[in-house]
């Protein structure tokens, strides 16, 4: 029973917090594309939406999609989002049918944001405390950790802009702790699991490959450790658990080959794949400027590489700060640390290694608009994992300025992962892009928390920078509050409807949040039963 609460605490915890930072929107073109997709799939429509008066702004403008079979345009994107969003679409757009004085378009967008995407992400709050609580933590140490994982890290980002990455980390979190499951309990079904999460992964996107190889390569050294002292003997053993794994792993892989088969004629090409091809091919870009040889892989391994690590733009250790100081306490006690978190630490390095040479040479290496290095930060939230759990362990083990510094960097990751979910996350790029002084440097979250000082007080010095015709056109969109109600009282004056439902849910949206603070502060109390004594790592 007192397991169960644990859980069920932490669920509410982060259904209240993804209540509070839910725009109600996709949150970004990527996932408004996707969606598209889901919507022509069972309405017939085409993919690709765009008027007869749009213009590509460049050669392969993700928009315009590409030509695949009998010349039909497609989405060059992976089916598995869109896939999970197919239910809320489809629910989006009757509710639309009983209350037509909402926009279609924010009814689908509403349904898959509340219905689709919070449950998938308080599944992955919770994946991470069973996570937890596999590698040997006890349900307290899971609960706080979990916690901490959540708001301290850039997950809480991806859980209102809804890139694929919260559900990709969900699916390879799967795998994880199935795989690490199935070595202790030699349980078949859990390494079945532990495969169809990694081919739902892939399905979401191609390049989690890695992360398959990953989790295979965790799976396998796991059980290698396990039986190492009869190696021989235990050959079937191994054989069998991996053909279960690869037999798990085999459906979704197979339903995105199928997918990609029907759309570009071929099981080996995937949307990337055919848009880098047709950026020379496709008549849609005649009289368009060439872009360079072989692009988007234009740039130098370091650029990529280096600038994923250190760039202040899209630094990992920037963008989740936990991550350093964790690395150092994980180092300081490695051989405490017990030998499956250290395997687990090591295969996902690699991952993150992998990650970082996989996109070094691409233009866009650090997701272009996205908040952080994107395509690196779900490589980042695995490794942190564990990590969290040994940082708390040695907190509640020191007292003094040791723990009130450790306390403190919790609260800098808590208090800059917020400050990334306050905003529109393009207000930083858009005050470059349009020449406001001081943002030139790209350092976009310390501008971040300008702008949010800025919000409260406009007449710091630092909000004085932008001439008026700038402030204007960036109140016009992005200077705000994003989270719901605010974003229906500013589409008040397009969708009158707005006004009203803003104002109500205002109300209930205070409430959620004075809750979801009040259930965290509870929860990161530390309690006397964790503070008496230090927990074995």
């Amino acid at each position: 029973m007192k397991k169960n609460k644990y859980k069920s605490e932490l669920a509410l915890i982060a259904l209240l917090w993804f209540l509070v930072i839910n725009t109600g929107g996709t949150g970004i073109i990527d996932t408004s594309l996707r969606l598209q997709m889901s919507h022509a799939w069972w309405t017939k429509d085409s993919e690709v939406q765009v008027t007869s008066e749009t213009k590509p702004k460049m050669r392969g403008d993700i928009r315009f999609g590409v030509l695949g079979v009998d010349g039909k345009r497609y989405i060059a994107y992976e089916q598995g989002q869109s896939l999970l969003m197919l239910p809320g679409d489809l629910l989006g757009t009757w509710l639309h049918y009983l209350f037509p004085a909402i926009p279609e378009k924010s009814w689908r967008q509403l349904a898959v944001s509340f219905l689709i995407f919070i449950p998938l992400n308080i599944a992955a709050v919770v994946t991470c405390f069973w996570l937890l609580k596999e590698f040997g933590f006890n349900e307290r140490i899971a609960q706080l950790g979990s916690v901490i994982f959540f708001l301290g890290t850039t997950f809480l980002h991806y859980a209102q802009i809804h890139q694929q990455n919260n559900q990709i980390l969900l699916f390879v979190m799967i795998g994880y702790v199935a795989a690490l499951a199935y070595s202790f309990s030699k349980n078949p079904s859990l390494a079945f699991m532990s495969g169809l999460a990694l081919g739902g992964a892939m399905l979401m996107r191609i390049t989690s490959l890695i992360h398959a190889l990953s989790v295979f390569l965790f799976f396998l050294s796991c059980l290698i450790y396990q039986y190492r002292e009869r190696l021989k003997q235990s050959v079937p053993e191994l054989i069998k658990a991996i053909g279960i794994w690869i037999l798990g792993f085999i459906p979704f892989t197979l339903i995105g080959r199928l997918f990609d088969y029907w759309r570009y004629g071929s099981f080996f090409m995937s949307g990337a794949k055919m848009a880098q091809i047709q950026l020379t091919t496709d008549p849609l870009w005649n009289g368009m400027p060439n872009l360079e040889p072989n692009f988007p892989f234009i740039d130098a391994h370091h650029v990529g590489f280096i600038g994923a690590l250190f760039d202040p733009a899209k630094s990992i250790f920037i963008y989740d700060p936990l991550l350093l100081p964790c690395l150092v306490i994980v180092a300081i006690l490695w051989r405490k640390i017990n030998i499956y978190i250290r395997i687990y630490i090591l295969v996902n390095i690699l991952n993150l290694c992998l990650h970082l040479l996989a996109y070094s040479r691409v233009s866009f290496w650090g997701g272009d608009l996205a908040w952080g290095a994107r395509y690196h930060v779900t490589s980042v939230q695995l490794l942190l994992i564990p990590l969290i759990g040994i940082f708390l362990q040695s907190l509640l083990s020191y007292r003094g300025i040791r723990r009130n510094l450790m306390v403190a960097i919790i609260a800098i990751a808590m208090v800059i992962q917020l400050a990334s979910v306050t905003m529109n996350p393009i207000m930083e790029l858009s005050q470059k892009n349009i020449g406001v002084p001081g943002t030139r440097l790209d350092f976009r979250l310390g501008q971040r928390m300008i702008n949010l000082g800025c919000l409260l007080n406009s007449s710091l010095p630092p909000c004085q920078r932008a001439t008026p015709e700038q402030r204007k056109y960036l109140n016009a969109e992005f200077n705000r509050i994003i989270f719901l109600p605010f974003n229906w009282l500013h589409q008040a004056k397009d969708i009158p409807v707005f006004k009203s439902l803003g104002r109500i849910y205002l109300v209930f949206w205070f409430g959620i949040l004075a809750l979801a603070i009040f259930k965290t502060a509870q929860i990161l109390a530390f309690s006397p039963e964790i503070n008496s004594k230090r927990e074995e790592l």
